[in-house]
């Protein structure tokens, strides 16, 4: 903004002939405003008016934003930021010019949380202009009014300043509406007075139970649960918990009317129908009353239970197939070609280390990228259903929302899913053609993978056998034996690294006096094990959690664990992953050992795994004719993995 010497004047407010403004405004709120304002500083900067356009500016910042009904004044900081100390004094001097309250409430509460001048007064005269803008707004189906009643509420209280007049306005537009307005504006009313625990509760529980009715005769079940609510806690302010839990109930009851609305019209869904029912259900399970009242919902909410079972496997007719038409033909005769005509030991290795775990920074990019680029996407949560239609997995909260924790939490869970794509299209492009070359070349025998697993840090000793038969399973794409072997073994690994890093992943159970193995929901994550992050990098942890116990990723070993991987799903690409994610935890050591290849090298980035070994040094001894032959080709197929992935 120019600087003006000397400063802005009130005679200057008023030759800029602001009125002018206000009067050419249909709707007599800042956000109209602030376009002709912004117009004018642009005819005022085109006229060399260097006075007027510094007038408009500041106008226009004022009305530039709105404020929240509880600013505070670290966020007005952020509002008013090309606001100098002058400009603010600017204000306080023409604020009792401003004869359009609309405007005079705005730049009144701009001085009061700013600390100008008498600022106190400015709330005062803030409370009263909002309500005076809100009368003049007021339409029951433009709701931007109500925010000027919030913040006139909450400046009341905060100041202590006809705080019973704000509720009485507000009680005012319920009787004038009487719980027939055709939207919401009854009902923030209600809550507003509900939050500082005023009006009538009888008379406010009739009025909800009568909106609450009216909306159900209209199929509107969003808005009479919202009414519903409202009449029950009206009466959990009366304390009478009888009409509480009938109106809980009712609320529930429009999630059960809302899943039957979606069979009919020509765009029925069992689908949608099936989102209702489980809010229904979950309702339900949270009302509480007495004893008796209890089990009465319980048994509603098993009720729902059922009929939502059955619309979960109808469900299932109606999810189109995502397909991915990718060529990937050229991936797949370098997976080929990187095992082709090599010695079995040899081709083992370049498999091992075909590719590596997709970065967690990328994936992070890719999530906050299409909330950026696509925020549609993002408005509603997500969500995972299984093989019969149940929701297994679903977002917490949209990428989209304001609190930082929830945000992460959304933002992971896309992470994690999207994660399973990489992981099966990695199976399919580079770890099934060589897997198939290698079948192909070599008559692969158990015992040939012995020596891999023998003398092996990530293997602890008695468990060679079965990591042996785990990856000659999968090898020969016996997926089913192989998953079920390598899981738990994978699990027991995690738990025997972290015993070699100092920590100690079990639980005693004082009262039993039993202690119990930590199982890899626990041990996976550096909350409660940081010595986790001295073992695998992030990118490989990152992959382990998602390939093994996230909800919104794979999560095979829970599932495996209780039985809710079908015959199919064995051979599907995933399966692969966990057998090629754990033929490379097996052979990793050897590429930590070459000190010689540099740290950036993504193929030696473990993060310190296996140090320190006592049988390690016997294991490299094995290995150490294979490496020196591959050393000098590593360089080579890095550069071209990178080229084509």
């Amino acid at each position: 903004m120019p600087l003006i010497d000397p400063p802005l004047t009130k005679e200057d407010f008023i030759n800029s002939h602001w009125q002018d403004v206000i009067n050419s405004s249909e709707r007599k709120e800042c956000s109209a405003y602030n376009r002709v304002f912004w117009n004018k500083v642009q005819e005022a900067k085109e006229a060399g008016n260097l006075r007027e356009q510094s007038v408009f500016k500041i106008l226009a910042l004022v009305t530039g934003n709105g404020i929240k009904p509880k600013l505070t004044e670290e966020l007005l900081a952020k509002f008013v930021h090309s606001l100098t100390d002058k400009y603010l004094d600017f204000l306080a001097e023409i604020v009792g010019e401003v004869s359009d309250p609309e405007l005079q409430a705005r730049i009144a509460d701009i001085i009061w949380t700013s600390k100008r001048g008498d600022y106190y007064k400015m709330a005062q005269l803030a409370v009263t202009d909002y309500l005076k803008s809100a009368a003049e707004l007021e339409d029951p189906e433009n709701l931007t009014f109500f925010t000027r009643i919030e913040r006139a509420l909450w400046l009341a209280r905060k100041i202590n300043y006809k705080f019973e007049d704000v509720v009485a306005h507000i009680e005012t537009v319920l009787d004038r509406y009487n719980g027939e307005d055709p939207k919401f504006l009854s009902a923030e009313l209600m809550e507003l007075l509900q939050e500082y625990k005023r009006g009538n509760f009888n008379k406010y529980a009739a009025l909800a139970e009568k909106a609450a009715t009216l909306s159900e005769s209209a199929n509107d079940w969003r808005r009479a649960r919202n009414y519903w609510k409202i009449k029950a806690q009206w009466h959990r302010f009366e304390k009478d918990t009888e009409e509480e839990r009938a109106a809980q109930m009712q609320a529930a009851e429009t999630y059960v009317k809302e899943a039957e609305d979606s069979f009919k019209g020509t765009d029925a869904s069992y689908l949608r129908a099936s989102d209702f029912m489980e809010n229904a259900f979950e309702a339900f399970m949270n009302v509480r009353g007495t004893k008796e009242e209890t089990i009465a919902a319980k048994e509603r909410s098993e009720e729902v239970h059922k009929l939502l079972s059955q619309y979960q496997e109808q469900s299932l007719n109606e999810l189109v197939p995502i397909s991915h038409e990718t060529d990937i033909s050229v991936q797949v005769n370098i997976a080929r070609s990187h095992v082709k005509g090599k010695e079995f030991d040899n081709a083992l290795f370049y498999l091992a280390f075909l590719g590596i775990p997709r970065k967690v920074s990328h994936l992070r990019q890719e999530v906050l990228k299409i909330a950026v680029e696509n925020p549609l996407s993002h408005l509603f949560r997500s969500a995972m259903i299984n093989q019969i239609g149940k929701v297994v997995a679903r977002q917490a909260k949209s990428v989209l929302s304001n609190n930082p924790d929830e945000v992460e939490a959304a933002i992971l869970f896309d992470m994690y899913k999207n994660g399973v794509y990489y992981q099966k299209f990695h199976a399919q492009a580079y770890i099934e053609p060589a897997r198939y070359q290698i079948n192909l070349e070599h008559s692969v025998q158990e015992k040939d993978l012995f020596a891999i697993v023998s003398n092996n840090p990530f293997v602890p000793s008695g468990r060679e056998h079965q990591f042996t038969k785990g990856l000659y399973a999968g090898l020969t794409g016996d997926f089913i034996t192989s998953t079920h072997t390598l899981i738990p073994q994978i699990e027991n690994s995690v738990r025997h690294l972290l015993r070699k890093h100092g920590a100690l992943p079990s639980k005693i159970d004082i009262n039993k006096g039993i202690e119990d193995e930590c199982n890899l929901n626990t041990t996976l994550f550096s909350r409660n094990y940081p010595q986790i992050n001295s073992i695998f990098d992030e990118d490989t942890l990152f992959d382990l959690q998602g390939l093994l116990i996230e909800r919104s990723g794979s999560n095979l070993r829970n599932r495996m664990a209780h039985g809710l991987i079908n015959d199919s799903e064995f051979y599907s690409p995933i399966m692969s992953y966990l057998w090629w994610v754990t033929l490379r935890l097996c052979y990793l050591p050897i590429l930590q050992h070459q000190q010689q290849v540099k740290e950036s090298n993504p193929w030696v980035k473990f993060d310190g795994i296996f140090k320190d070994d006592p049988l390690f040094d016997d294991f490299v001894e094995n290995m150490a004719a294979n490496r020196r032959e591959l050393d000098a080709e590593v360089a080579a197929y890095e550069a071209s993995l990178e080229e084509n992935q």
